[in-house]
């Protein structure tokens, strides 16, 4: 049986520290990374350790692809309810050497292509849910 990880949420549960070489090399490839949220501010972003003193934020208009409204924001509460927990990303600018863009939104697209186009009957989901471990695909 086939089995897949479910991104954008977080695939593991350790806090990683990123340098900037790695987030240079990230950025050019358009890998996934993962970091620990720490805080939702005031504008419903988003504020990630990267480690080795670099912040990352994913601004509000980065974290959805889907459910937002008119204007491409996303519900506060879904802000909040990533503090503390891990999320993946892509990184979509650097600043420079202590400041970071990343965006959510990036890998939710890539997700739902890889549902669109690879999905088959039968292959099993791994994702991050505190309910379920595991869904089936039914095609």
């Amino acid at each position: 049986m086939e089995y897949q990880r479910f991104i954008p949420e977080g695939w593991n549960e350790t806090k990683d520290e990123l340098d900037n070489n790695l987030l240079n090399k990230a950025f050019l490839s358009g890998d996934i990374l993962q970091g620990y949220v720490n805080n939702c501010d005031s504008n419903y972003n988003l504020h990630i350790d990267l480690g080795n003193n670099i912040k990352g934020i994913i601004p509000r208009n980065e974290l959805e692809e889907i459910n937002t409204d008119e204007f491409g924001f996303c519900s506060p509460s879904i802000c909040r309810n990533k503090v503390n927990n891990f999320v993946q990303f892509k990184i979509k600018e650097i600043y420079n050497d202590k400041n970071v863009l990343l965006s959510r939104k990036n890998v939710q697209k890539q997700a739902l292509e890889w549902v669109k186009n690879e999905l088959k009957p039968g292959m099993v989901v791994n994702r991050h849910c505190k309910k379920y471990e595991k869904i089936w695909s039914i095609c």
